[in-house]
């Protein structure tokens, strides 16, 4: 199975403080595509190569990128991202416990890791055009959601700390697909 798993960072064109899809641009991807085995960080001008990535995999793996990653990146497509076959973990785990759960969390519960930084102190590296470490922070978060399916793969299953309690979740395995291409009428009719 050819797989891609991504994440992105984004700006805002008008300085929004508040999260909003549609006002959102990418300003790195990163991605792990396994049919060459190699991590790769695409920054906005290249995001048209990263669709084509996707729309080259069997599925695509992120961490909320269903309801975050593809909405931002639906205004540089021109076709609906959501009918890529999508493994979600975070809506794969809501699904069986009933709440989101963070990546990080997630991440120091199964992989003693935990991300490097936060939204608040990344936010800024866009403005500063300070790419490496914007790239880096994304890159992890890619290699932890990686590390992340692996285990799913592999075990089926992932453990969440629950207030006091270590529980565990099983996972449906992931159902890859290919994309059955369904042109929208304009790329910027938003879906959203």
């Amino acid at each position: 199975m050819n797989f891609v798993v991504f994440d992105i960072e984004t700006y805002s064109p008008s300085n929004l403080e508040r999260i909003d899809t549609n006002e959102f641009r990418a300003s790195v991807i990163g991605a792990y595509v396994s049919w060459i085995d190699e991590y790769l960080a695409f920054l906005e001008e290249d995001v048209k190569d990263f669709i084509e990535v996707m729309r080259n995999s069997d599925l695509v793996i992120g961490y909320n990128h269903l309801w975050f990653d593809l909405p931002v990146l639906q205004k540089y497509a021109d076709f609906n991202l959501l009918d890529l076959p999508s493994y979600d973990i975070m809506v794969e785990a809501e699904k069986k416990i009933g709440f989101k759960l963070k990546l990080d969390d997630l991440c120091k519960a199964n992989l003693g890791s935990k991300k490097t930084d936060s939204y608040e102190v990344y936010k800024h590296y866009y403005a500063q055009k300070n790419w490496a470490p914007l790239i880096d922070y994304c890159m992890h978060d890619v290699k932890l959601t990686n590390q992340l399916f692996t285990k799913i793969r592999e075990e089926g299953k992932l453990i969440y700390n629950d207030l006091l309690d270590t529980k565990e979740i099983s996972f449906d395995a992931p159902k890859p697909g290919k994309l059955v291409e369904q042109p929208i009428q304009a790329a910027s009719e938003s879906i959203f």
